[in-house]
């Protein structure tokens, strides 16, 4: 603009070598556009409102801006997933003392119920109780199984007892002649002796179906509740809970 201004003014006046200065008018605009053009950097400026850069500079410059923000990003990411790690240590911690509390419980109320105090059916409500608890919380159903070991081997130990009172017909037993009360008293301490009470070990139903049809006294109402067993260990529920918690 200066070169163009300043030739303009040498032209119009009486000046002499006017066609070297327009010589070397051309020569500064072109070198101006040259050096505008290579460096891109070029800035307008305007009273009062600030300096427009050029789009090259401006993108250098988001460039920079972009780059911070995605290295603040990537750092808080780190964080977030580091509190995200102690937040799962610190739940894992808890379902391991739930864990643990829930299988102290259970092996408790399954110890006590063959000593006395609560009865059966309350034992088993506080024990349904206690495993809903602990799905809710979002256990898996293997460590709920893990958990509820104890339980399940006490449950055979009461339908073993169960059938073994059928064996010897207690309720009736008055009416049984002296020699039918000594086999069936014999037979009844064969059938004791086929688990282990310090493990809490009960023969299967099938050995226990079998030993007692071998002896001929296997009847419906015997039959009824080894099925009743040979249904729990396959789906963890009782059958018939209201026979159960007369065993």
């Amino acid at each position: 603009m200066n070169s163009l201004v300043v030739t303009g003014y040498w032209v119009i006046g009486t000046h002499q070598h006017k066609g070297w200065m327009i010589l070397i008018c051309f020569l500064a605009v072109f070198l101006g556009v040259f050096f505008t053009i290579h460096d891109r950097a070029t800035e307008i400026s305007f009273n009062k409102i600030g300096t427009i850069k050029t789009a090259a500079e401006q993108a250098t410059a988001d460039a920079k801006e972009i780059t911070a923000i995605k290295e603040r990003i990537e750092s808080q990411s780190a964080t977030v997933d580091l509190i995200a790690q102690k937040a799962n240590t610190t739940v894992d911690q808890l379902h391991n003392i739930a864990l643990t509390t829930a299988e102290a419980t259970i092996t408790d109320l399954m110890a006590a119920n063959f000593i006395a105090g609560t009865t059966l059916k309350i034992r088993l409500d506080l024990h349904d109780r206690i495993i809903e608890s602990l799905r809710e919380i979002g256990l898996s159903e293997d460590k709920i199984k893990d958990v509820n070991q104890m339980w399940v081997k006490g449950i055979g130990l009461i339908y073993h007892r169960g059938i073994r009172y059928a064996l010897i017909n207690r309720i009736e037993q008055n009416k049984i002649d002296t020699k039918t009360k000594s086999e069936l008293s014999k037979v009844s301490e064969e059938f004791q002796k086929m688990q282990d009470f310090k493990q809490w070990k009960v023969p299967s139903p099938d050995e226990m179906e079998l030993f007692i049809e071998e002896k001929g006294l296997l009847n419906q109402k015997i039959k009824e509740l080894i099925e009743d067993y040979r249904y729990f260990l396959q789906t963890g529920k009782i059958r018939r809970k209201e026979v159960f918690e007369k065993l």
